[in-house]
């Protein structure tokens, strides 16, 4: 009996140790949600938008969080807070809590190809810079997060807010001589997502109002006799300036890009119109003063059916599938 017992007694010990070990190995786990109280001054030119938001962790403080400071180690990847009230840290039993709210400047990489028919899903990263996931992961709380009901964005509807948590890894030794050049670090990273659509057409109308009205003057043109010069072609040179200052209206409102919106189709296909329109206008002007009237009037015949028919077809299609 005794030999027994002086054999369980080590056991016992290693058995003890290798469970601590075990434990100590698993990552404490976090939860985070987040209430949006405000989405505003959304900036496409220079893809920022300002969020006001409440951001809460509850956690248990043992292991690897036994000193845990959320409000002092956590990160948002992609903004920058300009400010931090409301906050509070307390104990509920065994449980900690800390919550905050936060005003900061996101940055955002809009998708404008459908611009201005365009939705966009907007995200909030956030990572605590001082424990990677060996030590934190955290937990979406998807209970109690939502979109608040007085974000009240001109123009726009929100919706389909969700958390999540998704792995970040960095592979980078931060240029530490100790450490290997293939080293690398994960991080538990807690996403906020949300989409804003436009509540109505009324912004896109506006600002391509001028390219179809104007396109359509120029069409108007093959009405009047070619050899009417003043009135001929200077309805297409007008609408041509018209259609210029339009494009440059529209390009003003997005970020310089090699992406081509939907906006900066219709204005190049409508300028690339016109100007056939001169062409046109020219060689039927050529035709009546050599004596062939009947056909450089049939010409503009045509035109004045086959152009608007081309023009506004395409436009309305590609407008369409901007719209989804």
């Amino acid at each position: 009996m005794n030999i027994l017992k002086r054999c369980a007694a080590p056991l016992l010990s290693a058995l003890l140790v290798l469970a601590s070990h075990a434990a100590l190995a698993e990552p404490g786990q976090v939860v985070a949600g987040s209430y949006v109280n405000k989405i505003q001054d959304l900036n496409f030119k220079e893809n920022k938008y300002t969020l006001d938001f409440f951001l809460w962790f509850r956690w248990k403080a043992t292991g690897a969080l036994e000193d845990y400071k959320p409000l002092e180690s956590v990160e948002l990847i992609n903004g920058k807070i300009e400010d931090k009230s409301s906050v509070v840290e307390k104990k509920i039993g065994d449980i900690s809590y800390a919550s905050v709210r936060v005003r900061a400047t996101m940055s955002e990489n809009w998708e404008l190809a459908n611009f201005p028919f365009d939705a966009h899903t907007m995200q909030v990263h956030i990572e605590d810079s001082g424990k990677s996931q060996d030590e934190l992961v955290f937990v979406p709380d998807t209970a109690n997060s939502r979109l608040g009901d007085e974000i009240d964005m001109a123009g726009w509807t929100e919706s389909n807010f969700t958390t999540s948590v998704v792995p970040k890894v960095y592979r980078t030794n931060y240029g530490d001589p100790s450490l290997p050049t293939d080293a690398r670090s994960e991080f538990s990273r807690f996403v906020m997502s949300m989409e804003i659509h436009r509540e109505s057409y009324g912004s896109a109308i506006k600002l391509l109002s001028t390219v179809l009205l104007a396109t359509a003057v120029a069409f108007v043109a093959f009405m009047v006799k070619p050899s009417d010069l003043d009135a001929r072609f200077g309805m297409g040179v007008g609408s041509l300036f018209a259609v210029a200052a339009s494009a440059f209206i529209a390009a003003s409102s997005v970020p310089d890009s090699g992406v081509m919106t939907v906006a900066d189709q219709v204005h190049m296909v409508a300028l690339a119109f016109i100007f056939v329109s001169l062409l046109m206008s020219s060689l039927c002007l050529k035709f009546e003063v050599t004596g062939r009237e009947e056909l450089a009037f049939r010409i503009d015949r045509w035109c004045v059916v086959l152009f608007p028919i081309a023009f506004y077809g395409w436009a309305t299609v590609a407008i369409i599938k901007a719209i989804g």
